[in-house]
């Protein structure tokens, strides 16, 4: 069986801050039902969170330093968060509309 370590520094530069979240599901909800549920229907969510995963056990870079990957799963999971908020919050029907 083999171990894979996490790397907290790729972990830490994944993490979505709240002031971002909030932003995007005010704009998400602006746009009106239709538009969020373009965005991140489909495969989007799931595809996200397998290479969030995955990446944070192959991420290389260090502490201080810039990655691209770390910076592009961070934007994919404020827009999963802020999804969930939106969804949570009973502000996101999917009556067919």
């Amino acid at each position: 069986m083999t171990h894979s370590t996490l790397n907290f520094a790729a972990q830490q530069r994944t993490t979505p801050d709240d002031y971002v979240v909030t932003v995007i599901a005010g704009d998400f909800a602006s746009r009106g039902e239709l538009s969020f549920e373009r965005f991140l229907s489909g495969y989007y969510a799931e595809s996200i969170r397998i290479i969030h995963e995955a990446h944070l056990t192959d991420c290389t870079v260090g502490e201080g330093q810039d990655c691209p990957t770390c910076d592009g799963i961070r934007v994919g999971l404020a827009g999963l968060v802020a999804e969930e908020r939106l969804v949570t919050a009973g502000e996101v029907t999917s009556d067919g509309r």
